[in-house]
């Protein structure tokens, strides 16, 4: 199995991230990215045309899994690493071939992007927060104030494996009741603060549990 990115276009140029309208520049980006993200795997760079960006559906942020024949075996509109994870498992179990998980996810994940996105829209300011307000507004103060609670939200927005519905929803209903109190002025801290310790405290028994189910799960596989 290989994990590869392609750099196609900024998709809301600014600044300090303008549009490419040369190859070296967008190949600096690229090694920016590299260097910066610490990404582990290939990053191939597309053409100034967007050859490849056109193939695969023009979309913003798409991830796609081919199987061994080289066919689309499932795609993501949005990248979202759980239900990545959860296609994965099922074209493993497929020996790598046909299908996966329907094929197709269409779900707007915004809630890794309201978590983790505020770095990409800060490089590319004021453009990008200002076409973020016409598309959605509201959406580019949500990602500031999200990626400044990234500490509560990420456990659960940026895990990399699925979390039962019931305990995620939970967590997300623990957190935005933190936001809300904070939004309200700073009163309670003190109940903040428990509150806040208390929903970190069951993530933490949440994730050891589950790594413990996949470790039993590994174990019975080799077995």
């Amino acid at each position: 199995m290989r994990f590869v990115d392609v750099l196609v276009r900024q998709a809301h140029p600014g600044p300090g991230a303008p549009a490419y309208h040369d190859l070296a520049t967008k190949l600096a980006d690229a090694r920016r990215y590299v260097d910066g993200e610490r990404i582990p795997w290939p990053v191939l760079v597309d053409d100034l045309e967007g050859t490849v960006h056109r193939a695969y559906g023009g979309l913003a942020d798409p991830t796609y899994l081919l199987d061994v024949d080289g066919r689309i075996a499932f795609a993501q509109m949005w990248t979202h690493v759980p239900t990545l994870h959860r296609a994965l498992e099922t074209l493993s179990g497929q020996r790598w071939t046909g299908v996966a998980a329907g094929g197709v996810d269409r779900k707007p994940h915004v809630l890794a992007a309201m978590t983790d996105g505020w770095r990409g829209l800060e490089r590319g300011l004021p453009q990008r927060a200002a076409d973020m307000r016409r598309a959605a507004p509201g959406m580019a103060e949500m990602a500031r104030l999200g990626y400044r609670m990234r500490r509560v939200f990420g456990p659960v927005t940026l895990r990399p494996r699925p979390l039962p519905a019931a305990v995620r929803y939970g967590a997300m209903a623990g957190a935005a009741f933190l936001v809300l109190r904070m939004l309200a002025g700073g009163r309670g801290k003190e109940e903040v603060e428990r509150e806040r310790r208390r929903r970190q405290d069951e993530i933490r028994a949440l994730r050891r549990r589950l790594d413990e189910e996949e470790r039993a799960l590994r174990r019975r596989r080799s077995a």
